[in-house]
């Protein structure tokens, strides 16, 4: 093997000739080599010294190849396209491609991340650079993929609808042990109230949702109320609920998870059904039908297939 290759001619030489015997022109392989047509002919020149024989028989305007041009051409062409293949496999393998899905921050840390092994498992050729914001991305920005709450019309992204929110009371159950009268409207109003800063929501496009507004969605005649604490952030809330400070407004899809497994109750039955404010996965359509995009479409619909019923139930 090593005396073989020791007889192996120059490779500058091998890929100067591929380029000609292709073409059919020393002219034109100079230009895709980035060299003079003088050194394609001094390249070809060498090679054919190097192996005895002629390699092409020369006229004005072109060249062609002799019997044994042919012969090295079929072989040289054909080792430099697998060679081509298994660079660009290699570099694909060694290089990752992202996906930037948009969310916001509560979104992101109480759905998405529970759920990221799951992803993974199921599809790890997906790899996400999960970007968390406040607000809706904006689509003149390009961006490759979203949850949003609320739809802009835009002619380069594709939407599929998700899920509508619904918002309820929740406490620990030792909040509700201590306190078994939050369970109706007049006991609840007692109770430590915790919510949302006015100025969380100066940056959304859709209404507050505060104590105010929901309990005036319960009853017909409600006086505001006072919350005893407010927070910058949902997740802030959250924690504050988990503590045992109060009770708060939880919305289904964030809250879920720690319905299931007892961290949180519902104190009250009482739920308000935003129907109108209904959440979407978009992409960019010239991105959609990339295998990341559709896998990672089919998974967000197959999850959250449970709030989808239960917004039309």
């Amino acid at each position: 093997m090593q005396q073989t290759l020791r007889n192996l001619p120059s490779l500058t030489a091998l890929r100067t000739f591929e380029a000609a015997a292709r073409h059919a022109s020393f002219k034109q392989a100079a230009d895709e080599l980035c060299v003079t047509q003088a050194a394609v002919s001094r390249q070809i020149r060498m090679l054919e010294v190097a192996l005895g024989v002629g390699l092409f028989v020369r006229s004005h305007r072109k060249v062609d190849l002799t019997e044994q041009g042919r012969k090295l051409f079929k072989t040289v062409h054909k080792s430099m396209l697998d060679i081509a293949d298994i660079s660009q496999e290699i570099q694909s393998e060694s290089h990752l491609e992202y996906l930037n899905l948009y969310a916001t921050s509560s979104f992101s840390r109480l759905w998405l991340l529970p759920r990221l092994n799951q992803l993974r498992e199921r599809h790890p050729e997906i790899h996400l650079h999960l970007i968390s914001v406040e607000e809706n991305p904006i689509m003149a920005d390009k961006f490759d993929a979203g949850i949003t709450l609320g739809l802009e019309d835009s002619a380069h992204y594709q939407s599929d609808f998700l899920f509508s929110e619904q918002i309820f009371p929740v406490c620990t159950p030792a909040v509700l042990v201590a306190h078994p009268e939050a369970n109706a409207l007049g006991g609840l109003k007692k109770m430590p109230l915790l919510e949302l800063d006015a100025k969380y929501w100066n940056a959304k496009w859709w209404s507050a949702v505060d104590w105010s507004f929901w309990l005036a969605q319960q009853e017909q005649e409600s006086e505001p109320v006072k919350a005893e604490m407010l927070f910058s952030h949902f997740p802030m809330l959250l924690d504050a609920i988990l503590q045992g400070v109060g009770v708060g407004l939880g919305w289904r899809h964030l809250v879920q998870d720690m319905l299931d497994d007892g961290r949180l109750v519902r104190p009250s039955g009482l739920t308000f059904n935003a129907v109108e404010r209904k959440h979407y996965f978009v992409c960019r359509k010239d991105l959609a039908n990339k295998p990341e995009i559709a896998l990672l479409r089919q998974w967000l619909l197959e999850q959250t297939a449970v709030f989808r019923e239960a917004s039309f139930s």
